[in-house]
């Protein structure tokens, strides 16, 4: 049965210009754009039926610039200024509206799925448009306005290497994974080639290598994981003698057993033993 989950989560709204896009691909600082209350994304795509033979032989698509709706709070006016090609004037506080200067900008954000994965996002390339703007009476009530503004996301005109010497519209990395290390995600923009493995290293690790326990009592081993809240599955080698449950050793005859402690990370499993020596039961 598939994991059935939605999304739920948005924080962490940033942005910074794009300054070379072609042989190769910089950007400047990353800064805070406002508070997000909602992203929403719609892609530009067709799918085309050519016909051949008096029958659709052949599906021609296309996919365009991505359309990122983004309600937000009041944005400052130097940040507006900033990503409209505006102008602020620092010393006197003032936003002057005049011919726009075109500018590109890479958007920043995290998203969170109702199961509490949370998904690291950098669009690289877009350009946002001027926001409407609301501003009503102020009156008895809690009525008050932000502003929704419009990112318009294309791809690069650089090609990654990483994946493949091809432009890119955006990186979306899974941080539930752990597989990429996402410590300085957002420290400035990270791009497919700029995104390192993590260094974790999976595995499961038992805290004694050996135990004895009498016939009749019980032991608890504790397995470790790596990335830790893994879920880890328990088996004894002759359940004669001892039997396993949730890491708690229930001797049943004197003998011996070995226990395994297994963990399945990205398809691929991972093992501990501990040795298991069951004495007589004392009279």
């Amino acid at each position: 049965m598939p994991q059935i989950y939605e999304y739920r989560g948005v924080e962490g709204l940033v942005y910074a210009e794009v300054l070379q896009d072609g042989v190769n691909y910089t950007t400047g600082t990353v800064k805070d754009l406002a508070g997000v209350a909602e992203i929403s994304k719609a892609t530009d795509s067709t799918n085309e039926a050519h016909y051949y033979d008096n029958m659709p032989a052949v599906i021609v698509s296309s996919t365009g610039a991505d359309t990122l709706t983004i309600s937000a709070s009041a944005i400052p006016l130097d940040v507006l200024a900033d990503i409209t090609g505006q102008t602020w004037d620092s010393t006197k506080g003032a936003f002057v509206e005049r011919t726009r200067t075109p500018k590109y900008f890479a958007l920043g954000y995290k998203t969170k799925d109702t199961s509490g994965r949370e998904y690291f996002c950098w669009r690289l390339k877009g350009s946002f448009n001027i926001p409407e703007q609301v501003n009503s009476t102020e009156n008895e009530g809690t009525d008050a306005n932000g502003q929704e503004i419009t990112f318009t996301g294309i791809s690069t005109t650089h090609k990654f290497t990483s994946i493949g010497n091809i432009p890119c519209k955006a990186l979306t990395v899974n941080t539930a994974l752990q597989l990429a290390d996402v410590s300085h995600f957002f420290d400035s923009v990270t791009t497919p080639d700029t995104l390192q493995g993590s260094t974790t290293v999976p595995q499961v690790v038992l805290n004694v290598s050996h135990i004895e326990v009498q016939a009749g009592e019980t032991a608890t081993i504790e397995a470790i994981t790596t990335p830790a809240g893994q879920t880890v599955t328990w088996s004894s080698s002759a359940e004669t003698y001892a039997t396993v449950a949730d890491g708690i050793v229930t001797g049943l005859a004197e003998g011996s057993t070995t226990i395994t402690a297994s963990m399945t990370y990205n398809t691929v499993t991972y093992t501990d033993t501990c040795s298991v020596t069951v004495t007589p039961a004392q009279a």
